[in-house]
């Protein structure tokens, strides 16, 4: 009901800002905060405003009025950046001015695919069921209007989803609304992005390792000896390595297992004459 909806914000405030008599469906830049909160103001005379029903992956530009307790604005269908927890989204909240009042509240999200790629969420301070959400994907300056393929890639370590094509395009597309993607002189299709990106997703990095400082002079040279440092900071980082065998000449992991095998009946028919006398003896 209309008369449910009720709007809270300081008199002075009202005053000094004018209603806004529509609501942008798509804008591509960011708004000001005495824009934001000329919509928020303005929302209980437009019924038609608020979205009732959630948008899913919405397009890059897309201005949404949502009721956060009748649509749950957060699942959008896109990937965000989490924390390093690798479970909870990563938000960075702040309060926002307008005349120099504090009246609004902000929330920021980073895609997990293309850091460009932003959501950002409004509402006031005084009436939070209301929020102006805000999908926008802003290049690099040095880019001129346009957005650099070598950006886009999986940021997030703490990330462990693996995306198929079919993935990245439905997540790709919608960002790259109303906005080219190029490289220097040359542009890229979303085709060729969704390579890029996958070619980079296979592609392991190196394990990270150091020069062991341990001393080596008893070791002849020539000899390829598998070395198992003691150090902490060196077996932290270091890739592992097989097994340690028995003899320190063997080099296969399962040579140990063999040897090893064959050492203890030895040193019981070395011990067996001198633990029990000799019939020759007597």
């Amino acid at each position: 009901n209309k008369g449910q909806r009720k709007v809270f914000v300081p008199n002075k405030l009202l005053e000094c800002l004018p209603r806004s008599s529509s609501l942008p469906n798509e804008r591509l830049r960011w708004n000001t905060n005495e824009e934001i909160a000329s919509y928020l103001i303005s929302f209980d005379r437009h019924d038609e405003w608020l979205s009732c029903s959630l948008k899913t992956r919405p397009k890059n530009g897309s201005i949404i009025l949502y009721n956060r307790k009748k649509v749950k604005y957060r699942k959008d269908g896109y990937c965000w950046k989490k924390r390093k927890d690798g479970k909870t989204t990563r938000e960075d909240h702040m309060k926002l001015k307008v005349q120099g009042m504090e009246c609004l509240y902000g929330c920021y999200v980073h895609s997990s695919i293309v850091p460009t790629f932003h959501r950002r969420c409004y509402w006031l301070l005084q009436n939070p069921d209301i929020v102006l959400v805000h999908y926008l994907n802003v290049p690099s300056p040095e880019d001129s209007g346009k957005c650099s393929p070598l950006m886009c890639t999986l940021s997030d370590r703490h990330d462990t989803l693996r995306w198929s094509r079919d993935d990245l395009q439905s997540q790709l597309k919608p960002m790259f609304h109303s906005i080219k993607c190029s490289v220097g002189s040359g542009e890229f299709s979303i085709e060729e992005l969704v390579q890029h990106i996958l070619d980079r997703q296979r592609t392991k990095p190196q394990p990270r390792t150091h020069t062991c400082l341990c001393s080596t002079s008893q070791v002849s040279p020539g000899v390829n000896i598998p070395h198992r440092c003691n150090s902490t900071k060196h077996r932290i980082i270091s890739p592992k390595l097989p097994p340690s065998s028995s003899s320190p000449l063997s080099s296969e992991p399962g040579e140990a297992g063999r040897e090893g095998e064959n050492v203890l009946p030895a040193l019981q028919a070395q011990s067996s004459p001198a633990s029990s006398p000799s019939p020759s003896s007597t």
